[in-house]
């Protein structure tokens, strides 16, 4: 089979020679395919595309895909909660359910999966991920909004097999992980098998020394298994498996039942994800992909306080996908489309609460798209979808439109516009039950929500001149979107069970600014990289419990820096740091007397590494010593006690920690 028609759908890796025509590849040259659900060459795609390569998941001693997102510019990572360590991804100042995660191009991530599961998807089993900025509803339908993060999986090219382990420490903290992996990879490529397993295990820490924790304890089991065979020169089938489980434990007592302790947020989560995908090449002008598959959650958990017998629930959270796919390659036009049909069900309840939620939501969408390549210069993307979602009276159609002109061969300039929406449906915050000033909290949809629908607009200019024996990056990219019928959450009171918040239609809002990236690449010698963004956030009115108009846990500006250098004797060093300018955090009552709007500090993290290759008789044994956070910099004004709103939480995730690793190849 060509590399053009297996590796849309089977994300085969590959690439074209670099820069200067050196022999090393770079990563401009490598092959993407989110931004256009077809494959591209990072430097051609029409479609702004961020990737995160391997290497770069393993310099920053990633254990999940949270961590491994954290130094991509115009992301942020952000914990959301004390007790259980909810973690969100936010794209160009936009909250996290506003991004949809896709596991292999396939939208698997439910709302209530993802409130934890950004730490549930393990570091072993990404090859690589790619993020596309601005609006994806066009393509992957509701909850792309402010962008796509598109999990790859391994694919391996040939056998072999490695394992790592790790120990890292906060104040005496302890941290473990321990992963492996294998690949089989017939002589002649057409059968090919990756497995995969990952241990972690983490202790809860308290920061304050009040008995209650900052970080929760965690532990998490994943094992997954890809197999790939190709049927004929032309067609290949791929089925997929992965099993993950993980317990998380925060609050105090944390070696007592959960009952005996005044706070305690405890999730048991178990997940099991079976895919199966077909492709087939059917000449040089037509292939096709189809694709089934099938994910259930199963989650128990507590969220009380005081003691309480009664906090304990249970969710399952079945979610069913059929998507399909046809390219056509007509000259200078490649013509994609395709349907997609998912459907889920969310079963919660808390007897004991007497709170009960029983739903099915079902969504189908039909896309359309020309990737038309109108001069060697001048490319363009026009598509659009249609989703008709089980929330909504009415189907709704997102189009799409992005340019890419080429003045000069290391000079680009893009453009684009997508509309997007989310439909009122249960969201993963409504899912986690927060316990602020000692009492049970929820989210509850107002009756009549409507849907949230958006306008995304961006232009940048990217320019990568040849610098000595490399090439350097400059770029700016400026950003508006226009978000109609946000959604919003205020209080409304107490129901004899928990403080109820209540989603409503808020005003309209806007979020504009600029992207400013800057950098040298030395082939895979030597890169450094600076992102910046500056952005304002706000809506229209004043909204809310503090009624202000700016976004809550939204900087005005925030990067990060990094630096990696392969220096002699098979020697990497690291450095890295996150930037996060002042913002508005709520604040509210329990520990402190009123509930308020906190105008919170700036904060600036360093990360530092070094690894070491020893090679001897065909193996490779990497040794890693670094720190994470170097100068400590964390919340100094944190709420202490049973009655602390565990949501008055900001900057880094991690204190100062030490950790150490080795890394066995063979």
């Amino acid at each position: 089979m060509n590399n053009r028609k297996l590796g849309v759908f089977g994300f085969v890796l590959v690439a074209s020679v670099s820069l200067q025509a050196a022999e090393e590849l770079t990563q401009l040259d490598d092959i993407v395919v989110t931004g256009t659900r077809t494959e591209k060459k990072l430097s051609e795609v029409p479609v702004r595309t961020e990737l995160i390569k391997r290497k770069e998941i393993e310099v920053v001693a990633a254990r999940t895909l949270a961590d491994a997102c954290e130094f991509t510019p115009g992301v942020r990572i952000e914990s959301k909660c004390m007790n259980c360590n909810f973690t969100e991804i936010r794209l160009l100042g936009m909250d996290g359910p506003y991004s949809q995660i896709l596991i292999d191009g396939q939208p698997l991530m439910s709302a209530m999966a993802a409130v934890y599961g950004l730490e549930h998807i393990p570091a072993r089993q990404i090859e690589r991920i790619e993020i596309v900025k601005g609006g994806g509803s066009a393509l992957y339908g509701p909850g792309a909004v402010a962008g796509v993060v598109n999990v790859i999986s391994h694919n391996p090219l040939e056998s072999g097999a490695d394992m790592d382990a790790s120990y890292e420490s906060i104040d005496g903290t302890k941290s473990t992980s321990f992963s492996a992996g294998g690949d089989v990879v017939s002589d002649d490529g057409k059968s090919r098998m990756a497995i995969f397993g990952q241990v972690d295990s983490r202790d809860g820490y308290d920061r304050d020394g009040d008995g209650f924790t900052e970080i929760a304890e965690r532990d998490l089991t994943s094992v997954g298994v890809n197999l790939n065979q190709a049927v004929g020169d032309n067609a290949e089938i791929k089925v997929g498996y992965t099993h993950i489980k993980e317990h998380r434990r925060g609050g105090d007592q944390l070696d007592k039942p959960e009952f005996e302790a005044e706070i305690a947020e405890a999730i048991d989560s178990i997940r099991d994800t079976v895919s199966l995908t077909w492709t087939h090449g059917v000449n040089d002008k037509f292939d096709y992909r189809l694709t089934t598959a099938y994910a259930v959650t199963d989650r128990d958990t507590y969220y009380g306080a005081g003691q309480d017998p009664n906090a304990y629930g249970h969710t399952d959270n079945p979610l069913a996908l059929i998507d399909s796919q046809f390219n056509h390659y007509l000259g200078d036009h490649t013509v994609t489309w395709g349907g997609q049909y998912s459907w889920e069900n969310l079963t919660d309840s808390q007897p004991a609460y007497n709170v009960e939620t029983d739903v099915d939501y079902d969504n189908v969408g039909l896309y359309l798209q020309d990737d038309w390549k109108i001069i060697e210069q001048v490319s363009l993307v026009l598509g659009g979808r249609v989703d008709s979602h089980s929330e909504m009276d009415n189907p709704i159609f997102s189009p799409r439109a992005a340019l890419k002109w080429d003045p000069k061969s290391d000079l680009a300039v893009r453009a684009s516009y997508a509309h997007g929406f989310r439909p009122a449906q249960i969201f993963s915050e409504d899912l986690h039950i927060a316990i602020v000033g000692g009492d049970p909290s929820r989210i509850v949809n107002r009756p009549g929500l409507e849907e949230e629908k958006s306008d995304s607009f961006t232009l940048g200019t990217e320019w990568t001149p040849a610098i000595g024996s490399g090439f350097g990056l400059f770029e700016v990219t400026g950003f508006y979107t226009m978000l109609k019928d946000k959604f919003a959450t205020e209080f409304i009171g107490n129901d004899g069970t928990a403080d109820i918040y209540e989603r409503y239609n808020a005003s309209d809002a806007t979020i504009y600014g600029g992207e400013f990236n800057v950098g040298y690449q030395k082939a895979s010698a030597f890169e450094v990289r600076l992102g910046w963004v500056l952005q304002k956030s706000e809506y229209e009115n004043p909204e809310g419990d503090f009624g202000s108009t700016n976004f809550e846990y939204t900087p005005d500006s925030y990067g990060v820096f990094r630096i990696t250098y392969n220096a002699p004797w098979q020697t990497l060093l690291f450095l890295g740091a996150k930037y996060t300018g002042e913002m508005d955090v709520p604040h509210y009552a329990g520990y402190i007397p009123a509930d308020r709007l906190e105008r919170v500090d700036a904060m600036l993290s360093w990360d530092a590494s070094v690894s070491k290759t020893i090679s001897f008789d065909g193996r490779d044994i990497g040794l890693t010593l670094g720190v994470k956070n170097l100068t400590d910099e964390f919340q100094d004004d944190l709420d202490q006690g049973a009655d602390r709103d565990p949501g008055y939480v900001y900057g880094p995730r991690l204190p100062r920690t030490f950790y150490a690793s080795a890394k066995f190849a063979f």
